[in-house]
């Protein structure tokens, strides 16, 4: 879709988008592969979407999180400044989608109100940073249970986006995607 956007500003053989997610993966986790996987390619444009792993505590940890709040939020910001030390002219920060995961956790909390406390931290970090805040959570708050089931894959996972959730994510972020694409063709 994007490269049909601008398919009259650049040839789309010449546009290059990469997508070096991995699912289960937390923010020290990219961190350690920042390196080879973002700034080898200095993107131009890049989308940061971490949290729900972060913020998960197992009980193998005795209730802490996967990764701490602190770490978090300065795991994002070294993110920020090094995409932006190695070219990238847009960073776009999401939050993290609603989930229907309310049974309480080893700390206390369930994973919604965990995922809660994160989203805030990148809200926070994205205006601490001036970077563009895309919030996911925003487009998929307000829906009945039976809608959001349907976003969602079923139980037991009710945690990871289904099909549907998908395309509404790509609808969510798309729009600061366009402009920061805009910007810089």
């Amino acid at each position: 879709r994007l490269k049909r956007t601008f398919a009259d500003r650049v040839d789309p053989e010449r546009q290059f988008y990469y997508c070096h997610g991995v699912s289960g993966e937390t923010t020290r986790q990219g961190l350690e592969r920042f390196p080879r996987h973002v700034q080898q390619f200095r993107p131009e444009v890049l989308t940061l979407h971490f949290g729900l792993n972060d913020c998960n505590c197992w009980d193998t940890d005795a209730g802490l999180p996967r990764v701490s709040e602190a770490a978090y939020r300065a795991n994002l910001i070294e993110m920020i400044e090094r995409t932006r030390r190695f070219g990238a002219r847009h960073i776009i920060l999401s939050t993290n989608h609603p989930t229907l995961r309310y049974r309480k956790l080893v700390s206390g909390q369930s994973l919604e109100e965990r995922r809660m406390i994160y989203n805030r931290i990148v809200r926070e970090v994205a205006r601490a940073t001036d970077v563009t805040l895309c919030d996911i959570e925003a487009a998929f708050t307000g829906f009945e249970v039976e809608r959001l089931q349907d976003l969602l894959l079923p139980e037991p996972d009710v945690l990871h986006l289904s099909p549907a959730g998908h395309r509404l994510y790509a609808e969510t972020i798309y729009p600061p995607l366009k402009i920061a694409l805009a910007g810089i063709l």
